[in-house]
């Protein structure tokens, strides 16, 4: 192996083993002070939906919705409480951007905004995380889930957190959900699940929840990975240089 693939081998080693701990899913209530405060700092990747919401306006969005971290789309099922919105012919069937008070669901995240994305009364939502650059852990607001009647599952790489054990949650509660990879991610699904039954797998309606402040935790390259990229790019350089000399004395 020459030396070039080799320091090339060993930066692939240094970033894939840069953080190795324990992954978890972590649920507590949302303190807003403290969470505002710290939202959107770099080099974390924030999505509030309130430039989404003022450019697109309430409804509806399709399957696939792109956001600063990642798409969300339905998982399935046709919504028929209360709080649904849509286009005639469509309403209830896939996830919509809301904003004030919805039975409970409101934002959180800025303080003083307006914007959140709702699950519609769908059974739930698939998020596909994705913000151009690796990540091991992600934070979200969970707003007014589990309070109608369903059991909303949290599932992330491989893990699974029941959001109630036990009796319905309070109408409009607000949790924390942190998600820690353990690792570093260049891409994750997660799934919020609405299902009648803890740890059943029939999905249930009718039980509408939102999420808003979502904040993917970016990870800057480490400085050994920096330093080695350097070395490799100044390598490169050096046998270019070489090379143009040999032509020149031939």
């Amino acid at each position: 192996m020459t030396f070039l693939k080799t320091v090339s081998a060993a930066t692939i080693v240094l970033v894939s083993t840069a953080s190795a701990q324990a992954s978890s899913i972590t649920v507590s209530i949302f303190d807003a002070a403290s969470y505002n405060a710290g939202f959107g700092l770099a080099p974390n990747v924030g999505e509030d939906f309130e430039q989404l919401g003022s450019t697109l306006g309430e409804g509806e969005v399709a399957n696939g919705f792109g956001t600063a971290v990642g798409t969300f789309s339905t998982l399935g099922g046709t919504g028929g409480g209360g709080t649904v919105t849509g286009l005639p012919g469509n309403t209830g069937k896939t996830l919509a951007l809301r904003d004030s008070n919805v039975f409970g669901r409101e934002n959180t995240v800025p303080t003083g905004g307006s914007w959140f994305l709702d699950s519609n009364d769908t059974w739930g939502m698939s998020w596909d995380v994705s913000i151009g650059s690796r990540f091991d852990a992600i934070s979200f607001i969970l707003n007014d889930a589990s309070d109608v009647g369903a059991f909303l599952r949290i599932s992330a790489g491989g893990m699974v957190e029941e959001l109630r054990t036990g009796s319905k949650l309070p109408d409009g509660n607000a949790k924390l959900v942190v998600i820690d990879f353990g690792q570093q991610m260049s891409s994750a699904n997660i799934v919020l699940g609405n299902f009648s039954s803890l740890g059943g797998n029939q999905y249930s309606l009718n039980d509408g929840f939102s999420v808003d402040g979502i904040q993917v935790s970016a990870v800057p390259l480490p400085a050994s990975v920096l330093m080695l990229g350097a070395a490799i790019g100044g390598l490169g350089f050096a046998g270019r240089r070489k090379a143009r000399k040999g032509a020149a004395a031939a």
